[in-house]
């Protein structure tokens, strides 16, 4: 059953996808006015949500990445988390996550560094992959932080790249973070999930407006916003997570909720980590909505975000680890 905050902020998120869904624009023909009103409605999010008191932010950059450093009196600055903010790989940034992340490392007792990596269509694949990549490098050998220290994470998008940083890092033979976590991942960029239909875009109250209006233009997945069609290779891990081999990699915890268009991502996903032997916790909300963790006034973020704690600076054995079950009502 939902919180009255949640049942209150769905009525809102609901408004604001349709807002959004006005501002579609064809991936083949990019219409930069409302790119640009659409990346400064997001970071509307970030800059009017509260922030718990005594939140600070320092602009850092990170191998040339500017990065915002997030943390509240809370904070533990030897417990580092690396987060890439989501937004379909073409609007968000360290702003419109501001509120998001003054919670969540207020609640987890982190450090969080957020980069402002770069997005499409301008900057095309895999300039995000390498951002992500360099900023993990450069709190390793820039700011002397030990592997063990750090933990990286995303929602959406971010948690795409947090997978295919996992997975770069691993073929470049680079020692891997403590943990990592993944909130409403897209790690099916290709849209080849059974919750890709319009039963479920009529329950998402972010992402089915947009989709919606997608689909009735004969555009299927959102590959074309960033992806070029010669590098377009639907098998690619590092564009679609599901098809690579997470063996090796950290701990992680996904978590989704059931009325998003995503679900499917993330059982994809699950299965992907079962077959890889990777270590791992999976939660699925009911009734909630594609990254509801941006309305940090909700109970349930704050739980979802302590379940995060719990797992990013403990060592639970890997039964305890591997397992998949539904949180409890908030």
């Amino acid at each position: 059953m939902l919180s009255k905050e949640a049942k209150k902020s769905q009525r809102k998120y609901r408004a604001l996808g349709y807002t959004v869904n006005w501002f579609y624009w064809d991936p083949h023909n990019v219409s930069k006015y409302k790119l640009k009103l659409q990346r400064i409605i997001f970071d509307m999010v970030g800059k009017y949500n509260p922030k718990v008191k005594g939140t600070s932010k320092e602009e850092i950059s990170l191998n040339g990445i500017k990065t915002w450093k997030v943390s509240t009196p809370n904070s533990d600055p030897n417990k580092i988390l690396l987060y890439f903010h989501g937004g379909a790989y073409i609007v968000g940034s360290p702003q419109g996550y501001y509120s998001m992340m003054s919670y969540l490392a207020d609640t987890t007792g982190t450090t969080v560094y957020i980069p402002d990596y770069r997005l499409g269509p301008e900057n095309r694949f895999p300039s995000q992959l390498e951002d992500g990549v360099n900023a993990y490098k450069a709190l390793i050998e820039d700011l002397n932080y030990k592997p063990s220290q750090v933990a990286i994470g995303g929602d959406s998008a971010g948690g795409n790249l947090t997978l295919a940083t996992l997975l770069k890092l691993k073929e470049l033979d680079v020692q891997m973070p403590v943990a990592s976590i993944c909130l409403s991942p897209w790690t099916d960029p290709a849209a080849t999930g059974e919750s890709y239909n319009e039963e479920m875009a009529e329950k998402d109250v972010i992402l089915g407006p947009i989709f919606k209006k997608m689909w009735s233009h004969g555009i299927r997945n959102f590959h074309a916003y960033y992806v070029d069609e010669s590098d377009m290779d639907e098998k690619n891990p590092l564009i679609n997570p599901i098809h690579g081999d997470f063996s090796g990699c950290p701990p992680m915890m996904v978590q989704v909720s059931t009325d998003e268009l995503l679900l499917s991502d993330s059982r994809s996903m699950k299965e992907t980590l079962e077959k890889s032997g990777c270590e791992y916790e999976y939660y699925e909300w009911e009734g909630l909505w594609h990254v509801f963790h941006l309305e940090v006034g909700m109970p349930e973020t704050i739980k979802s975000f302590k379940m995060y704690g719990c797992l990013l600076y403990t060592s639970p054995s890997p039964r305890d680890r591997t397992r998949s079950r539904m949180p409890s009502s908030a």
